[in-house]
């Protein structure tokens, strides 16, 4: 029903269907009846519609599709259930996407809720507003850390000078105590630097939902009449060699400065490329 909704979406706008013949086709066997059979199951395509977004629209963009599936419950009894052709807007880069290389992998975005979702519902496509406030804010909490931290070493430096009582495990305890914080704000701003310089990196957990994991942070740009945001996206591939699942990873000591693809049957051989913009990476393993 997606691919024809999809395929055929200028000439058939909308597709319905019942719960009980829905059933019957796809689960005639089940033991509960059409409606409690799949009104959990719509729940949780209406719940991951959202996320799966940007990669419904850029699969349909290389499959040369115009439309993508759009789901719509009609209430009443009993109820109905529709998929709407909804029109991809189409930027002047989509019109020749890029091809697949030899060997090689596309990417399929999905989106991710970003932080305070729970609190606001606007938050569960994963896009934060570049706004003024927002930088603002960011900034002043990174200027005021680097001010206790100074003024904090400051004090240790003065008090020990002027204290005549010999080393002790309090003085080891507020060093290293500063020291910590010190790599963590390190870690912050390297962080920030990063994802301004190069618009996006992996995510730290502490910003993403527990349930998701190797989510990237992006910075994209103001467009036109639309604002700079941040997004949180995860992208997935299929390994071609194995036909395993491909997450981003961080490129570390190998991989220095990149953000590259892992297959999880085999993390440490199936390593291909990310380009942030094309969607597709290479192998880099021979």
């Amino acid at each position: 029903m997606a691919h024809i909704a999809a395929e055929r979406g200028h000439e058939l706008a909308t597709i319905e269907f019942e719960t009980v013949a829905l059933k019957e086709i796809v689960a005639a066997n089940a033991v509960k009846g059409a409606s409690a059979w799949m009104s959990p199951l719509w729940k949780q395509l209406e719940g991951l519609e959202e996320s799966w977004g940007p990669g419904l629209r850029s699969t349909a963009i290389q499959m040369g599709y115009r439309f993508t599936p759009k789901l719509r419950k009609l209430h009443g009894s009993p109820a109905k259930y529709q998929l709407t052709a909804e029109p991809v807007e189409m930027d002047p880069g989509d019109m020749h996407p890029t091809p697949t290389p030899d060997g090689g992998i596309r990417y399929t975005p999905a989106a991710v809720a970003a932080p305070g979702a729970v609190i606001s519902a606007g938050l569960r496509g994963g896009v934060v507003r570049h706004t003024l406030p927002l930088v603002a804010s960011t900034s002043a909490f990174v200027a005021i850390a680097i001010l206790l931290l100074s003024f904090s070493a400051w004090w240790m430096v003065v008090t020990g000078l002027r204290s005549n009582s010999p080393l002790s495990t309090a003085h080891v305890s507020y060093a290293v105590m500063w020291s910590f914080a010190s790599w963590t704000m390190w870690g912050l701003f390297k962080f920030l630097s990063q994802l301004a310089d190069l618009g996006i990196v992996m995510a730290p957990d502490f910003l993403v939902p527990l349930k998701e994991d190797h989510v990237t942070l992006e910075l994209r740009p103001r467009e036109g009449n639309k604002k700079g945001a941040f997004a949180f996206v995860r992208y997935t591939a299929t390994c071609p060699q194995c036909k395993g699942r491909v997450l981003l990873h961080d490129g570390g000591e190998e991989f220095k400065c990149r953000i590259v693809g892992r297959c999880g049957n085999s993390p440490r051989e199936h390593v291909f490329s990310f380009d942030q913009k094309l969607h597709v990476g290479r192998p880099m393993r021979g």
